[in-house]
C-alpha cells in the first residue's frame, strides 16, 4: 500500500512512498494538506474557503479551494493512489482516514494521551508510559511548522500559533515527567539531558535550571551550578 508521511514538527515535510515531495506550488496548497492533516474530522467546502481565503467573496474563496484542492490531488497523484488519499464531495474535504498517511504531530499527541488514560499508580514509575514519552519526545524535531507563514490568511495563522503553543507547552510538559522519572532513579545524566533539551525549547524556563543546578550541586560541582543560576539570570533578564 502507498504511504504518505507528513513531518510538521520543526521543518515541514512531506514524503510519499519514499520520495520527497518539494514541488508545491502555492503555500496555499501546503496550508491545505497541513491543516487537513492536523484537523482529521471532515470539513465543509464553505468552511474551509474562509479559513485559507478570508475576506475574499464567497464565490473567489470557492474557487481558490477548488483550484488549490486539484493541485494537491496532482502533487500527490491522488487518482492514481487505491484507496485515494484526499475524500472530497460537493460539501466537505479531508483527508482519508483509511489511507496510509503518518503524520508525526497525531502520533505524538496520541503517545500523550495513552499516558494520560493508562492505569498507573505513578507515572514516574510506569515504564511503558515512560518509553510512550521518550517516543514523542524524539518526534518533537522543532516547533511545529517552524519558518512556515500564510501572509494572506490571518485565520490560519491563528489556528497555526495556537496549535504551535499548546504542542510546545506539551512537550514541556513531557519532558519534565521524564525529568522527575530519571532524576527519581537517580539518573543524573538523564535528569540533565532532558532539562538542557527544555532550555533549547525555552530558555528561560526556571525549573529546568534548577534541576539543572540541584544536580549539579549534588555532585559537588558548584562553581557549575553557580555559573548555571548566572546563565538563568541573564536570560531573564534579557
Amino acid at each position: 500500500m502507498p504511504s504518505l508521511l507528513l513531518t510538521c514538527f520543526g521543518e515541514f515535510q512531506v514524503t510519499l512512498d519514499g520520495a520527497s515531495l518539494t514541488n508545491f506550488q502555492t503555500d496555499k496548497v501546503r496550508a491545505l494538506l497541513i491543516y487537513l492533516a492536523l484537523e482529521p474530522n471532515p470539513h465543509t467546502r464553505t468552511a474551509l474557503a474562509q479559513f485559507l481565503w478570508p475576506g475574499y467573496s464567497t464565490e473567489s474563496a470557492n474557487n481558490s479551494l477548488r483550484q488549490t484542492l486539484h493541485r494537491l490531488r496532482q502533487l500527490l497523484k491522488d487518482k492514481k493512489s487505491d484507496p485515494p488519499w484526499l475524500l472530497s464531495s460537493r460539501q466537505s474535504v479531508q483527508l482519508n482516514p483509511a489511507a496510509a498517511v503518518s503524520v508525526d504531530v497525531m502520533t505524538f499527541r496520541n503517545l500523550l494521551a495513552q499516558c494520560t488514560t493508562h492505569e498507573h499508580a505513578d507515572l514516574v514509575t510506569c515504564s511503558a508510559c515512560l518509553a510512550r514519552l521518550q517516543e514523542a519526545a524524539t518526534l518533537y524535531r522543532g516547533d511545529l511548522l517552524a519558518g512556515f507563514t500564510v501572509d494572506d490568511s490571518d485565520s490560519f495563522e491563528e489556528w497555526r500559533r495556537i496549535t504551535q503553543e499548546q504542542l510546545h507547552l506539551q512537550i514541556l510538559d513531557a519532558l519534565t515527567q521524564l525529568g522527575d522519572a530519571a532524576e527519581a532513579a537517580g539518573e543524573e545524566d538523564a535528569a540533565q539531558r532532558v532539562a538542557r533539551q527544555q532550555l533549547t525549547l525555552e530558555p528561560w524556563l526556571e525549573s529546568a535550571h534548577r534541576r539543572i543546578m540541584r544536580l549539579l550541586a549534588g555532585r559537588g560541582r558548584r562553581a557549575a551550578a553557580i555559573a548555571q543560576y548566572q546563565q538563568c539570570r541573564q536570560v531573564l533578564a534579557e
